[in-house]
């Protein structure tokens, strides 16, 4: 059990649904938001830290404006905002520099905030399933029940004393079973994107990497969506919740007269559940 730093709670249960049934409100918020390359960005772990922080104050962003470890909630993003290279790259743009020069490109994670109001649930019980209504369903992948463990990416929250989340008695719980019991939790979120490689390139053929994997989704503008289901020890659906992207048409580029005059010699995509994270 670890202790993070005292925070107040203000958490709007906008988006969220309770199951029909069910003795207590408990509810699910899903909230989209762009991370850094989970594999391999410098900044995945700070702006992991700041995710989870912003989703158990309630607000909508939380570290430092124009840093890559700056979360932000973001659900209106373009096709190339979903691909991870291995090369320097930010919101698709090969080599960004300055504060972003080591970045690998970014993936869209769905935030989760669940409260329990009174009635306790562990991790183990939830489960998540994504979709998206490209052409292919490129980023589609899903996790089963018990597929997820407590950790600094997923915290759950004892209520202390005083019955309320969000108070200074707040226990925090980052590691043990995940068939611990909780009153909240509140994870950066499961996520995937497309990969854009490209190995011993110029910044021209690293661009037209990004921007054939954005196109490569085929039908634009699409939605990438996901849902999870938090399920009891009987296997009831006890609450779900779900957070959707927009993903609109890339921004105008010269992908196409890129790979025309350089070819794609050193570039290869990958297409779903390569990079699905839980």
């Amino acid at each position: 059990m670890n202790r993070l730093p005292r925070l107040l709670l203000g958490l709007a249960a906008a988006g969220a649904m309770s199951a029909a049934g069910a003795a207590h409100a408990l509810t699910i918020t899903v909230t989209p938001s762009l991370a850094p390359n989970a594999f391999g960005s410098p900044s995945y772990a700070p702006w992991v830290t700041n995710a989870v922080n912003a989703l158990y104050t309630g607000q909508t962003s939380a570290g430092t404006p124009g840093t890559p470890s700056y979360y932000q909630a973001q659900s209106n993003v373009q096709a190339s905002d979903l691909v991870v290279t291995n090369f320097s790259a930010w919101m698709g743009q090969a080599e960004p520099g300055g504060a972003f020069a080591g970045e690998l490109g970014n993936r869209g994670h769905f935030g989760l905030s669940i409260l329990g109001d009174g009635q306790q649930f562990s991790i183990s019980e939830l489960s998540f399933n994504a979709v998206s209504t490209d052409a292919g369903d490129a980023l589609g992948f899903s996790f089963a029940t018990g597929g997820y463990d407590y950790s600094n990416s997923y915290v759950g929250v004892l209520a202390g004393a005083d019955g309320i989340v969000g108070t200074g008695d707040d226990v925090f719980i980052t590691s043990g079973p995940n068939t611990q019991l909780v009153d909240a939790l509140f994870g950066r979120g499961s996520g995937n994107a497309l990969e854009g490689l490209c190995t011993g390139c110029t910044q021209a053929q690293e661009q037209a990497a990004i921007d054939a994997a954005a196109a490569s989704f085929g039908t634009q503008p699409f939605q990438f969506t996901g849902t999870y289901q938090l399920h009891g020890v009987t296997g009831g659906l006890l609450a779900q919740g779900s957070g959707t992207f927009d993903v609109g048409v890339p921004e105008p580029s010269a992908w196409a007269l890129t790979i025309a005059g350089f070819g794609l010699a050193g570039v290869a995509l990958r297409r779903r559940r390569v990079l699905a994270m839980g």
